[in-house]
């Protein structure tokens, strides 16, 4: 199968790009995350012509700074958001049975001093199952390998992980291989209204050339920026959208002794964290703080801390000198409130007429979020679309010679862009980055960077 797929690479990028000058599309979306690239594969499964850009590597931004989990939202009970959850499971279960890249993996959520109360959880799970349309009573397990008495045990529940930068490439290279124009490093600067069509002025930031794009329609899906760019397309109202970084701290994989992946509360404010294994490491998070700057990936030491000194009472032997990689996401929240934790992490969608725009959303229900823009674009092109279980991912990568497959068909530009978003060794083996760099220099001497 993957020989039957299109060369996606930056030689084609750059060839690509002299040609989309002449064409009108039916639909330009901007932003290159896991919201865009849904769309961008959900239109060209319904020959929908569409060219997406984004201004930096695709998946750059928060659709490669979340905690790698594809889940039903089992947190989000408690605030009564039984449809959201519902509809959380239903995406999961289907990634889950469609994606390779998307598995199992079973969680300990903790109980007794400073952790949930037993019945709560108990009741929780019990409630999860009955949306999962099964009927189980969670089993309660004495507490048998965490050192710690004020932990009296755990429930067990399995939920999901994938790789979130990976679903997005997936995604996008899904919606190349099927005739669609996706483009990194291509960022809008201007907007104007042609004859029918809004022209879309852009820079690619490779070749350092402006390039113009027409189209009869523009989603906006951009994430954090997303109000930024309505600003760009001159549309006056935006979403009330506040924005938290998230950061991750990341130890080697011998560093806990846990049977599964961990969900507790902080010792210092009783937010829920996780800590989850992945490849060679274990990744601790996360935060929610609220910021301004939705390109701010920075982390700070009083971040380091929160997390380090939050675990610290389940294991006093955490320090944060043992971290040994660290990364931030910005979530865009849509709604008020001063706690982070407790704004809706739902999607909205504002229909502006020739601009649709995509506020907030998450990972596992990106689907969704694709399929209800789809319906409302439907209307605006008068044409006939598929929309039931889409999009799907008619895309895979080889189980041999993976490396020079991805550089080929999965348009990295940068060299980090392979390490941290197409085989992210520098996330998931932090240790043996540089070591993979120096082994495989011929084959990344086709990309930018060292």
């Amino acid at each position: 199968m993957t020989n039957e797929y299109r060369e996606f690479s930056l030689h084609t990028r750059n060839e690509d790009i002299k040609n989309i000058e002449n064409k009108t599309f039916d639909v330009a979306i901007i932003g290159g995350g896991i919201t865009g690239s849904g769309i961008a594969n959900i239109l060209s499964e319904n020959s929908i012509s569409a060219v997406l850009i984004e201004k930096n590597d695709f998946a750059s931004g928060t659709s490669s700074g979340s905690s790698k989990l594809i889940h039903g939202g089992l947190r989000y009970l408690s605030g009564g958001h039984i449809m959201l959850v519902r509809e959380l499971i239903k995406e999961r279960n289907y990634l889950l049975k469609n994606l390779d890249i998307v598995r199992k993996i079973k969680f300990d959520i903790l109980t007794g001093k400073g952790q949930w109360n037993r019945r709560e959880i108990q009741f929780g799970l019990f409630l999860y199952s009955l949306l999962e349309n099964k009927f189980k009573i969670p089993e309660f397990f004495k507490n048998d390998y965490i050192k710690n008495p004020q932990i009296d045990g755990y429930f067990t529940y399995e939920d999901a992980m994938t790789d979130d930068s990976t679903m997005v490439i997936y995604n996008i290279a899904s919606a190349y291989n099927n005739g669609g124009s996706c483009f990194n490093y291509l960022e809008l600067l201007n907007f104007k209204e042609g004859n029918g069509h809004s022209v879309l002025t852009c820079f690619d930031k490779i070749n350092k050339r402006s390039t113009s794009i027409k189209a009869k329609l523009i989603i906006n899906c951009s994430g954090p920026w997303a109000n930024q760019v309505n600003r760009i397309l001159r549309l006056q109202e935006n979403a009330e959208m506040r924005l938290s970084k998230g950061i991750h701290v990341i130890f080697k994989r011998d560093y806990f002794n846990l049977k599964h992946a961990l969900v507790f509360r902080s010792s210092i404010d009783k937010r829920q964290l996780f800590l989850i294994p992945r490849d060679h490491t274990w990744i601790l998070g996360t935060t929610d703080k609220f910021v301004d700057n939705p390109g701010d990936f920075s982390i700070n030491n009083d971040d380091t801390e929160y997390l380090i000194n939050s675990a610290k009472n389940i294991f006093p032997f955490i320090n944060k000198e043992d971290v040994i990689a660290s990364y931030a996401g910005i979530r865009p929240l849509i709604g008020k409130g001063d706690d982070p934790g407790k704004i809706s992490r739902d999607f909205k969608i504002i229909d502006y007429g020739n601009v649709i725009t995509v506020f907030g959303g998450k990972l596992t229900d990106y689907r969704a979020a694709a399929r209800k823009v789809l319906k409302i674009m439907k209307n605006k092109l008068k044409v006939d679309v598929k929309i039931r279980n889409m999009p799907y991912i008619n895309y895979s990568r080889p189980d041999k010679d993976q490396l020079e497959f991805i550089i080929s068909h999965e348009c990295p530009v940068y060299v980090n862009d392979l390490l941290r978003r197409r085989i992210p060794v520098l996330i998931y083996d932090p240790e043996n980055a540089e070591n993979f760099k120096k082994e495989n220099m011929d084959k990344l001497s086709g990309l930018i960077g060292d």
